[in-house]
Protein backbone atom coordinates (compact mmCIF):
# COMPACT_ATOMS: atom_id res chain seq x y z
CA UNK A 1 0.00 0.00 0.00
CA UNK A 2 3.01 2.50 0.36
CA UNK A 3 3.86 2.36 -2.59
CA UNK A 4 0.29 3.00 -3.90
CA UNK A 5 -0.11 5.93 -1.66
CA UNK A 6 3.53 7.61 -2.63
CA UNK A 7 2.53 6.77 -6.38
CA UNK A 8 -0.79 8.78 -6.21
CA UNK A 9 0.58 11.81 -3.97
CA UNK A 10 3.32 12.08 -6.54
CA UNK A 11 0.70 11.89 -9.60
CA UNK A 12 -1.60 14.49 -7.73
CA UNK A 13 1.72 16.61 -7.15
CA UNK A 14 2.63 16.53 -10.31
CA UNK A 15 -0.57 17.57 -11.87
CA UNK A 16 -1.31 20.27 -9.11
CA UNK A 17 2.26 21.78 -10.46
CA UNK A 18 0.69 21.75 -14.32
CA UNK A 19 -1.92 23.90 -12.51
CA UNK A 20 -4.76 21.34 -12.04
CA UNK A 21 -7.11 23.25 -9.13
CA UNK A 22 -8.96 20.08 -8.33
CA UNK A 23 -5.81 17.73 -8.26
CA UNK A 24 -4.56 20.24 -5.72
CA UNK A 25 -7.85 20.16 -3.96
CA UNK A 26 -7.80 16.22 -3.86
CA UNK A 27 -3.72 16.24 -2.91
CA UNK A 28 -5.24 18.14 0.49
CA UNK A 29 -7.66 16.04 0.98
CA UNK A 30 -6.07 13.00 0.42
CA UNK A 31 -2.89 14.23 2.63
CA UNK A 32 -5.29 14.93 5.29
CA UNK A 33 -7.24 11.32 5.80
CA UNK A 34 -5.72 9.19 8.56
CA UNK A 35 -3.32 6.26 7.37
CA UNK A 36 -5.89 3.65 7.25
CA UNK A 37 -8.32 5.67 5.02
CA UNK A 38 -5.56 6.48 2.88
CA UNK A 39 -4.63 2.91 2.27
CA UNK A 40 -8.18 2.13 1.59
CA UNK A 41 -8.50 4.87 -0.72
CA UNK A 42 -5.16 3.85 -3.10
CA UNK A 43 -7.20 0.11 -2.46
CA UNK A 44 -10.30 0.93 -3.72
CA UNK A 45 -9.10 3.38 -6.69
CA UNK A 46 -6.72 0.66 -7.84
CA UNK A 47 -9.26 -1.76 -8.51
CA UNK A 48 -9.37 -1.95 -12.55
CA UNK A 49 -12.79 -2.38 -12.00
CA UNK A 50 -13.89 0.44 -10.15
CA UNK A 51 -13.99 3.51 -13.08
CA UNK A 52 -16.90 1.20 -15.15
CA UNK A 53 -18.43 0.17 -11.81
CA UNK A 54 -19.36 4.10 -11.09
CA UNK A 55 -20.63 4.82 -14.67
CA UNK A 56 -22.59 1.60 -14.35
CA UNK A 57 -24.15 2.79 -11.08
CA UNK A 58 -25.03 6.21 -12.56
CA UNK A 59 -27.95 4.40 -14.63
CA UNK A 60 -29.54 2.86 -12.06
CA UNK A 61 -29.76 6.89 -10.00
CA UNK A 62 -33.10 7.99 -10.18
CA UNK A 63 -33.32 11.51 -11.89
CA UNK A 64 -31.74 13.85 -10.41
CA UNK A 65 -34.46 16.26 -10.11
CA UNK A 66 -32.60 16.44 -6.70
CA UNK A 67 -29.64 15.35 -5.74
CA UNK A 68 -29.86 11.48 -6.55
CA UNK A 69 -26.92 9.07 -4.80
CA UNK A 70 -25.73 5.64 -4.62
CA UNK A 71 -22.96 3.42 -3.30
CA UNK A 72 -20.38 1.01 -3.91
CA UNK A 73 -17.12 -0.48 -2.00
CA UNK A 74 -19.57 -1.03 1.17
CA UNK A 75 -20.56 2.69 0.83
CA UNK A 76 -16.73 4.47 0.84
CA UNK A 77 -17.38 5.16 -2.15
CA UNK A 78 -20.38 7.74 -3.50
CA UNK A 79 -21.92 8.15 -6.95
CA UNK A 80 -23.84 11.12 -7.09
CA UNK A 81 -26.18 12.27 -10.07
CA UNK A 82 -27.06 15.85 -9.85
CA UNK A 83 -28.99 18.79 -12.77
CA UNK A 84 -28.63 22.75 -12.94
CA UNK A 85 -30.32 24.98 -14.77
CA UNK A 86 -30.04 28.68 -15.58
CA UNK A 87 -30.64 31.54 -17.92
CA UNK A 88 -28.53 34.85 -19.23
CA UNK A 89 -31.15 37.04 -18.58
CA UNK A 90 -32.02 38.46 -14.96
CA UNK A 91 -35.91 37.23 -14.00
CA UNK A 92 -36.03 35.36 -17.65
CA UNK A 93 -38.50 32.38 -16.19
CA UNK A 94 -40.56 36.05 -15.80
CA UNK A 95 -40.42 37.55 -19.05
CA UNK A 96 -43.26 38.16 -21.50
CA UNK A 97 -43.57 35.56 -24.10
CA UNK A 98 -42.81 37.58 -26.81
CA UNK A 99 -38.95 37.60 -25.70
CA UNK A 100 -36.18 35.50 -26.25
CA UNK A 101 -34.75 33.93 -23.13
CA UNK A 102 -31.23 32.12 -23.52
CA UNK A 103 -30.59 29.32 -21.10
CA UNK A 104 -28.80 26.32 -20.27
CA UNK A 105 -29.19 23.10 -18.40
CA UNK A 106 -26.93 20.42 -17.21
CA UNK A 107 -26.18 17.19 -15.77
CA UNK A 108 -23.42 16.12 -13.61
CA UNK A 109 -21.98 12.72 -12.97
CA UNK A 110 -20.01 12.81 -9.84
CA UNK A 111 -17.95 9.59 -7.53
CA UNK A 112 -16.39 10.90 -4.15
CA UNK A 113 -13.80 8.11 -2.68
CA UNK A 114 -14.01 8.85 1.21
CA UNK A 115 -15.36 11.82 0.58
CA UNK A 116 -12.95 13.23 -2.37
CA UNK A 117 -14.01 13.81 -5.71
CA UNK A 118 -11.74 11.96 -7.91
CA UNK A 119 -13.50 11.91 -11.15
CA UNK A 120 -17.04 13.56 -12.64
CA UNK A 121 -18.57 14.20 -16.09
CA UNK A 122 -20.82 17.19 -16.91
CA UNK A 123 -22.71 18.08 -20.06
CA UNK A 124 -24.45 21.33 -20.70
CA UNK A 125 -26.90 22.28 -23.04
CA UNK A 126 -27.54 26.05 -24.07
CA UNK A 127 -30.62 27.15 -25.96
CA UNK A 128 -33.03 29.70 -26.40
CA UNK A 129 -36.73 29.95 -25.84
CA UNK A 130 -39.70 32.21 -26.56
CA UNK A 131 -42.73 31.63 -24.38
CA UNK A 132 -43.00 27.54 -24.43
CA UNK A 133 -41.48 27.20 -27.64
CA UNK A 134 -37.75 26.03 -27.70
CA UNK A 135 -35.90 28.35 -30.83
CA UNK A 136 -32.75 27.34 -30.88
CA UNK A 137 -30.14 25.38 -29.45
CA UNK A 138 -26.50 26.52 -29.18
CA UNK A 139 -23.05 24.90 -29.12
CA UNK A 140 -23.26 22.56 -25.98
CA UNK A 141 -20.19 21.98 -23.54
CA UNK A 142 -18.99 18.51 -22.02
CA UNK A 143 -16.49 18.32 -19.22
CA UNK A 144 -14.62 15.56 -16.83
CA UNK A 145 -11.90 15.12 -14.62
CA UNK A 146 -10.45 11.77 -13.19
CA UNK A 147 -8.01 10.91 -10.70
CA UNK A 148 -7.83 7.33 -11.22
CA UNK A 149 -4.51 5.03 -11.50
CA UNK A 150 -3.90 3.40 -14.86
CA UNK A 151 -7.49 5.41 -16.14
CA UNK A 152 -8.05 7.64 -19.11
CA UNK A 153 -11.11 9.60 -20.36
CA UNK A 154 -11.93 11.44 -23.17
CA UNK A 155 -14.85 11.93 -24.99
CA UNK A 156 -15.92 12.63 -29.04
CA UNK A 157 -18.10 15.45 -30.62
CA UNK A 158 -20.49 16.93 -28.73
CA UNK A 159 -23.91 16.98 -30.76
CA UNK A 160 -26.81 19.00 -30.03
CA UNK A 161 -30.45 19.40 -31.73
CA UNK A 162 -34.21 20.13 -31.11
CA UNK A 163 -36.26 17.28 -30.49
CA UNK A 164 -39.92 17.03 -32.56
CA UNK A 165 -42.82 18.56 -30.92
CA UNK A 166 -45.04 17.91 -28.72
CA UNK A 167 -41.58 17.65 -26.82
CA UNK A 168 -39.52 20.52 -27.88
CA UNK A 169 -36.47 19.70 -25.85
CA UNK A 170 -33.15 21.26 -26.45
CA UNK A 171 -31.02 18.23 -26.49
CA UNK A 172 -26.89 17.75 -25.78
CA UNK A 173 -24.80 14.35 -25.68
CA UNK A 174 -21.30 13.03 -25.83
CA UNK A 175 -19.75 9.42 -25.97
CA UNK A 176 -17.28 9.37 -23.11
CA UNK A 177 -14.38 6.83 -23.54
CA UNK A 178 -12.73 5.23 -20.95
CA UNK A 179 -9.27 2.86 -21.14
CA UNK A 180 -8.46 1.32 -17.97
CA UNK A 181 -5.40 -1.00 -18.14
CA UNK A 182 -6.29 -1.45 -21.70
CA UNK A 183 -10.18 -2.58 -20.94
CA UNK A 184 -11.88 0.28 -23.32
CA UNK A 185 -15.56 0.70 -22.98
CA UNK A 186 -18.12 3.78 -23.98
CA UNK A 187 -21.25 5.18 -22.20
CA UNK A 188 -23.33 8.16 -23.43
CA UNK A 189 -23.89 11.41 -21.75
CA UNK A 190 -27.05 13.19 -22.73
CA UNK A 191 -28.55 16.36 -21.09
CA UNK A 192 -32.50 18.65 -22.47
CA UNK A 193 -34.08 20.94 -21.35
CA UNK A 194 -36.81 23.58 -21.91
CA UNK A 195 -38.58 27.28 -21.07
CA UNK A 196 -38.89 25.16 -17.71
CA UNK A 197 -34.89 24.70 -17.66
CA UNK A 198 -33.62 20.65 -17.06
CA UNK A 199 -36.33 18.33 -18.23
CA UNK A 200 -34.08 15.33 -17.91
CA UNK A 201 -30.31 13.73 -18.82
CA UNK A 202 -28.49 10.05 -18.08
CA UNK A 203 -25.14 8.66 -18.33
CA UNK A 204 -25.55 5.36 -19.79
CA UNK A 205 -22.68 2.35 -20.58
CA UNK A 206 -23.11 0.58 -23.72
CA UNK A 207 -23.07 -3.42 -23.58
Amino acid sequence: MGAQISNFQTEMTELSGQGDAQAAEVLGQFNALPNGDKERFVQVLNDPEIFKEMFELSEQIPGPEAPSVATLADGDLVVEVTSETGFSEPGGPRLADATTVTRWASHTHTDKLLGIKISATKVKTNYQTKGKDTTKVLPGTAESYEYIPGCSLGHGVVDEWISAAPADNAQTETIWTADCGGSTWDGRQRVWGDYRGYVGGYLKVFK
